[in-house]
């Protein structure tokens, strides 16, 4: 079994990797994901000096990590935006979906793209009776909007109805050409971790791991922020994780599928494989990380008998709203985040209201997904997400589920010791908010049950917010 997504085809290209001490660039693009890359194909043409920096390698982290459906058909989320919203609110997000998968789709013509990029029927449903009324209004509301929908039974499901203007690809292939069709034109940086940013002097300073970079414009896009202020995003935002695995199959079927019950069950096909998604959870449900990997490997086994050959984890930031945080949140700043699990499409739609903004200063979108709004949602979900904060906190400080632990001078620290008898001993304090840290056995992190940093076991992070190693902080 391998401890990794199934896709293979990572981004390697470094062609900048000296430090510097001082870069000046007209937009500086932070993040190299589906957002990030999706902003700078769309910005490669406008005569405008561009930089693009990673933490890591292209790619390489939360969006080489998806189950890459390109769906509108996203569980009750029609319905939920129009109880919280209004219907008017509901189907502009629909149609901002459709827009994405029609840029998608052009993209991939535009420029001869192979990436598996393939027409999938799109199937939600329901194994509750609970969900048979929410199926039901989903249907509805898709039908008043002129969507053909059809029935779905299965001897294993309650109820369900699918669409078939949706579409699967491999999401590493697709990156990959789009990146290749924008990297002679774009100064790119890997491995540079973006720490903190200041405005002075009508511009942008952006401390990193390498030097500082100058810019006149920034573009927040990896995947969670690294600053708190002006947008607040952890106080309007939760993080779920889950658990994936993947498996050869004898017969592939051409659909994907997801349920709208409390326990998920996401379901697709990539070539002669099935990938299955299951136990999703808030991050500050449960920190006890290897039961929940277990369990999804039960999962596996109960429903489809079959044995993971490839198994990971996600983790996807989660608006209170229900909807993402993509725009400008200061003069000049701009930030896409809380895609809430549904990256293919709002990450490609980021890309093209962030290019309308600055390019047009405006977008259709604007509003909708103005990440300085604060609606009704967003504040009660705050107040009771504060809540939930205090509770993982409180857990992680006596819910220890692995390594030995010590205190030295006062401060604790995990003492890992692995199979080659190396003892790794970090600090366990995350940087970002000061959060405990509790142990993931299964891939061998150190992980922040409160905004979902991560660290390898010397304490490097390897994924944000946090931009600072464990073993660098002394606070």
């Amino acid at each position: 079994m391998k401890n990794k997504a199934i896709w293979k085809n990572r981004i390697k290209e470094q062609r900048i990797i000296q430090d510097f001490e001082q870069l000046e660039t007209d937009i500086l693009i932070i993040g190299g994901g589906i957002a990030g890359l999706s902003v700078a194909y769309f910005l490669q043409n406008t005569k405008q000096n561009i930089i693009l920096i990673d933490k890591g390698d292209i790619a390489a982290g939360v969006t080489s990590k998806t189950t890459a459906k390109i769906t509108y058909l996203q569980e009750t989320i029609y319905q939920d935006l129009e109880k919280s919203f209004g219907i008017e609110v509901a189907k502009k997000y629909f149609d901002s979906q459709k827009e994405a998968i029609s840029l998608i789709k052009d993209i991939i013509s535009r420029n001869n793209i192979d990436c598996d990029f393939c027409q999938t029927s799109s199937i939600i449903f329901t194994v509750m009776n609970s969900g048979i009324n929410k199926i039901k209004k989903e249907k509805k509301i898709l039908e008043d909007w002129n969507v053909s929908v059809l029935d779905v039974q299965h001897n294993k499901i309650k109820t369900g109805f699918k669409v078939e203007d949706t579409y699967t690809f491999d999401p590493l292939k697709y990156l990959s050409a789009m990146y290749d069709c924008f990297k002679d034109k774009i100064g790119v940086y890997c491995n540079t971790i973006a720490k903190n940013i200041r405005f002075e002097n009508q511009k942008y300073y952006i401390e990193t791991n390498k030097g500082v970079i100058i810019s006149n414009k920034v573009v927040v896009c990896c995947h969670y922020p690294f600053f708190l202020y002006p947008t607040f995003v952890p106080l309007k935002t939760y993080i779920k994780r889950e658990y994936v695995n993947a498996s050869k199959v004898i017969e592939h079927e051409n659909y994907m599928a997801i349920n709208v019950d409390q326990v998920l069950h996401s379901i697709r096909f990539y070539h002669d494989y099935l990938i299955y998604g299951s136990n999703k959870q808030r991050l500050t449900s449960k920190i006890n990380y290897e039961k929940s990997y277990e369990q999804s490997k039960k999962d596996f086994r109960k429903y489809f008998g079959l044995k993971p050959e490839y198994t990971w984890m996600n983790q996807d930031v989660m608006s209170n709203d229900q909807l993402p945080f993509i725009g400008e949140v200061k003069d000049n700043l701009y930030l896409a985040t809380a895609f809430n699990a549904w990256g293919m499409t709002n990450g490609t739609i980021a890309g093209k209201v962030i290019t309308d903004l600055i390019v047009n200063k405006s977008s259709v979108y604007k509003d909708l997904f103005d990440p300085k709004r604060m609606s009704l949602p967003l504040i009660l979900e705050s107040v009771v997400g504060s809540f939930r904060y205090l509770k993982v906190y409180a857990q992680s400080l006596w819910k220890k589920n692995n390594p030995t632990y010590i205190k030295i001078e006062g401060i604790l620290y995990g003492v890992y010791i692995d199979n080659e008898d190396k003892r790794h001993i970090v600090r366990l304090l995350c940087p970002h908010m000061k959060c405990n840290l509790v142990f993931n056995r299964e891939e061998k992190t150190w992980d922040c049950p409160c905004h979902g940093s991560r660290f390898d076991l010397d304490g490097h992070v390897i994924e944000g917010p946090a931009t600072y190693d464990i073993t660098k902080c002394n606070h």
